[in-house]
């Protein structure tokens, strides 16, 4: 809503950072969750330290910016929205360059043609001697040494953005455990740029055409990434 736009204007006129920021978070209310998801991915992936980079600072380096250049941001919600989880992508990416100091020679596009290719292997799920779901290629490992299965759960409200956004049956996820563990194990396997699109989509509630603007690739392409990712879930769950 431009009235969103005109009151972060009067506050900037104000000086008066603080109520400016809170209209940020009202801009870009999908933006704390993305960055604290990538955040921990990153951990998770051990491209940074556990706890050495919080959500808190790169969120507050990213509205200073703003304010402090609010004169050269977009003018619409949606433009600005879009500078916002651009500037975090931008700090998040800078964050993990430095701590891994490597950078990928390979265009963002070129990853993401190779996972396309990857996502649309969908694996075969079915379940084990004890019941429990597995893929199909693992059956034989997992009879002959059997591992100890890892608990992994999505937090709820994440679990119903990916059901909303999806198709999935949410009923039947909601009210089994192992169909909940496939949905985490299907999420986390997921190609690493595939991901942030789809946490874009989820997390960040952003537009097709606004994650292909914050990624700067083609809508094209992030149409047919997620159509991919959705295909996967969907296969699974049937």
């Amino acid at each position: 809503m431009q009235e969103l736009m005109t009151t972060l204007k009067e506050y900037h006129q104000k000086e008066d950072r603080i109520s400016f920021f809170e209209r940020l978070i009202d801009i870009a209310p999908g933006l704390e969750s993305y960055v604290r998801s990538q955040l921990r991915i990153a951990e998770q992936n051990s491209l940074i330290p556990a706890g050495l980079y919080s959500p808190e600072d790169v969120l507050d380096e990213v509205y200073l910016y703003v304010y402090e250049h609010f004169d050269e941001m977009p003018k619409d919600e949606s433009g600005l929205r879009v500078m916002l989880f651009q500037l975090a992508n931008d700090r998040l990416d800078t964050i993990i360059q430095e701590e891994v100091w490597r950078h990928d020679s390979l265009s963002l596009e070129a990853v993401l043609a190779e996972e396309l290719r990857q996502l649309s292997e969908i694996p075969q799920m079915t379940t084990d001697a004890d019941g429990d779901i597995v893929l199909v290629e693992e059956l034989d490992d997992s009879e002959i040494e059997p591992q100890e299965p890892r608990v992994l759960l999505l937090e709820e409200s994440f679990e119903d953005e990916i059901i909303g956004q999806t198709g999935l049956d949410g009923a039947l996820i909601r009210g089994d455990r192992k169909l909940r563990q496939l949905l985490a194990r299907i999420y986390t396997e997921l190609p690493t740029q595939s991901r942030i699109l789809f946490d874009l989509w989820t997390r960040g509630k952003l537009t097709v055409e606004e994650i292909a603007r914050v990624r700067a690739i083609d809508v094209g392409q992030v149409k047919n990434i997620l159509g991919q990712i959705r295909a996967r879930f969907l296969s699974a769950m049937k």
